[in-house]
C-alpha cells in the first residue's frame, strides 16, 4: 500500500520504482561497458586495435582503467548529479563500480579536481564519491592531492589541439608524494589530456607511478 503512494521514477523511462531507486533494472542494464582496451595502457578502444594512438605520443601515467562508455545514459545520470542538484541514491556510484577489480597497491588514490567557482555550481562531484568508493572497497587511503588553480574553458568544447593547451599549467600538487604510487580517479575521460596534466603535476611532484581510473569514456572521440 506505501508503495503505490510513496515511490519514484526512473531516471529515464519514467516507470514507477521504489521510493529509494533513481533507475530501473532494465535501464541500468543500458550502461554500456568497455569491451576493448589499449593492449598497453589500457586505454578504452571502440575495436580491437593492439595499442592505442596515447601510446604514440607523450604521456604520463602508466596504466588506464575506464569502465564504461559515455552513453546516453551514463550521460544522463552524470549530468543529473552534477547540474541538478542529484543527491538521491548516490549508492549507484556503488553499483556501477561492482565488477571493478584494481590488483595493484597504491598508496593513495585522489580525484581530479574542479575549480573552485565550478564547486559553487556543483554540489555533487562524482570524481570525489568514485575516489571515496574505491578507497573503501579496496583499502587504499584517500586524500586530496591536487588542486585546480586556475580557470580553463570546458574540454569538451575544444578541439584536440586546443585541449592540451587549455589544461596546460591548471593544477598544482599540494602534498609531499615522492616514491607513491597514486591512483587517479576522474568520472569522464575525452581525449585525455586533463588526465595527463595531472599525472604529469604528480609525476614532476616526485611520484614514483600514476595510474588512472575513469567511469566513462565519451565514444565520439
Amino acid at each position: 500500500m506505501l508503495s503505490e503512494v510513496f515511490y519514484s521514477e526512473c531516471l529515464f523511462c519514467k516507470q514507477k520504482i521504489s521510493f529509494t531507486d533513481l533507475i530501473c533494472e532494465v535501464c541500468f542494464n543500458n550502461f554500456e561497458r568497455i569491451t576493448f582496451s589499449c593492449h598497453k595502457c589500457g586505454y578504452p578502444l571502440e575495436s580491437d586495435y593492439i595499442i592505442c594512438r596515447n601510446c604514440f605520443q607523450a604521456r604520463f601515467y602508466e596504466k588506464i582503467m575506464v569502465s564504461y562508455w559515455y552513453n546516453y545514459e551514463m550521460r544522463t545520470l552524470l549530468k543529473y548529479y552534477k547540474f541538478h542538484y542529484g543527491f538521491k541514491n548516490l549508492k549507484i556510484f556503488e553499483r556501477l563500480l561492482s565488477g571493478l577489480c584494481i590488483e595493484d597497491n597504491y598508496h593513495i588514490v585522489t580525484p581530479v579536481p574542479v575549480y573552485i567557482s565550478r564547486r559553487l555550481v556543483r554540489l555533487i562531484q562524482p570524481a570525489y564519491y568514485l575516489s571515496k568508493i574505491i578507497s573503501k572497497k579496496f583499502g587504499i587511503p584517500y586524500k586530496t592531492l591536487l588542486k585546480r588553480v586556475r580557470f580553463t574553458e570546458y574540454q569538451w568544447k575544444l578541439k584536440r589541439n586546443l585541449r592540451i593547451k587549455n589544461i596546460k599549467g591548471a593544477f598544482e600538487c599540494m602534498d609531499d608524494v615522492k616514491g607513491l604510487k597514486i591512483l587517479l580517479v576522474d568520472d569522464i575521460i575525452t581525449t585525455g589530456a586533463t588526465i595527463n596534466e595531472c599525472a604529469r603535476i604528480l609525476k614532476k611532484s616526485g611520484a614514483k607511478r600514476v595510474d588512472i581510473f575513469c567511469l566513462s569514456k565519451g565514444m565520439f572521440l
